[in-house]
């Protein structure tokens, strides 16, 4: 088998394949790529490519992986982060990354490398989903911006600016539900999610996104995925951590699940007995809504899988 190490940029691809640093142009069909690729290898069936998913970025290699069944092993920047801290490697630059992302290869099991699939859905719903958290965060950085200002001039342009963030914001999500409800199975799937009680439009868009994105995962990987699976720090019987949520993966999905989770523990009656039971056995408040958001994403994972209609208590 042979591997290939890419560090994705906007710009550039940094190559390193066991031997050689090389660069390529980041651009749609990845052509100079193909042409290396060709040159250096009879086929493509003995190639693995190992790199981190880095949004819209990387999405032009994933998209040339599966156009030219070459496999792949996409890997979770937290893990590849601490994986150059195990090596002792604390500079960092493109090729660097290439080269760690090379030598990731040793941790990988096979059953984990595959030719990625392109779904047109779920590339739509990502981009859209992308698109409006990086909306959200721009309208919550202005908004903060202008709580510290005084010059009523400036204050003035802020409020202009804040509108018009809003009525990006405002837009693009309405555009997300558009395209849900123009799509029968992803508005059948997206009405199921809402019938969670605590689960909102936000929260059921997100889950559907990152449903449709991991086909297949089961409850441990689609919780990885979200970062809410339990991380300890222990060492001997010197060092023992408390037990912490890991936030490996995209922050949006737990942002988008705290606020519906603590209302699930009033209005739903199967997570208000789950967040009670832990609270009597003296859990910390913070815990057992984790505990509760990780339980309803579960339940979610296996309504979507199965395609079954929500069960209340």
């Amino acid at each position: 088998m042979y591997y290939i190490g890419i560090d994705v940029s906007k710009k550039d691809l940094s190559v390193f394949n066991g031997k050689k640093d090389l660069k390529f142009i980041n651009q749609e069909g990845l052509r100079p790529f193909k042409k290396y690729l060709k040159g250096k290898y009879k086929n493509f069936s003995d190639l693995v490519i190992i790199f981190e998913p880095t949004g819209i970025y990387s999405f032009k290699l994933k998209e040339f992986c599966a156009e030219n069944s070459i496999k792949a092993y996409i890997v979770n920047p937290k893990r590849s982060h601490s994986f150059a801290r195990s090596l002792g490697i604390r500079p960092k630059d493109d090729k660097i990354d290439a080269r760690i992302l090379y030598q990731f290869h040793r941790l990988i099991d096979s059953k984990d490398i595959k030719v990625p699939k392109i779904d047109q859905q779920t590339k739509v719903l990502s981009s859209y989903l992308t698109s409006y958290e990086f909306t959200v965060k721009q309208r919550v950085a202005i908004s903060n911006h202008l709580e510290s200002l005084r010059d009523e001039k400036l204050v003035s342009l802020l409020k202009k600016e804040l509108k018009r963030a809003q009525k990006l914001e405002d837009k693009i999500f309405h555009d997300i539900l558009e395209y849900i409800r123009q799509n029968q199975n992803l508005r059948e799937d997206y009405e199921r999610l809402l019938t969670i009680s605590g689960v909102g439009e936000k929260m059921a868009i997100a889950l559907l996104t990152l449903f449709k994105t991991y086909q297949g995962t089961n409850r441990a990987q689609i919780t990885a995925l979200v970062g809410l699976d339990s991380t300890k720090r222990e060492s001997g019987s010197s060092v023992r951590g408390r037990a912490k949520i890991s936030k490996n993966g995209k922050a949006i999905y737990r942002k988008v699940s705290y606020l519906p989770a603590i209302c699930a523990t009033v209005h739903n009656q199967k997570i208000k007995i789950f967040y009670q039971r832990l609270l009597a056995h003296h859990k910390p408040k913070k815990l057992a809504i984790i505990a509760s958001m990780r339980k309803i994403l579960l339940i979610a994972h296996a309504m979507y899988r199965d395609k079954t209609e929500y069960m209340a208590v």
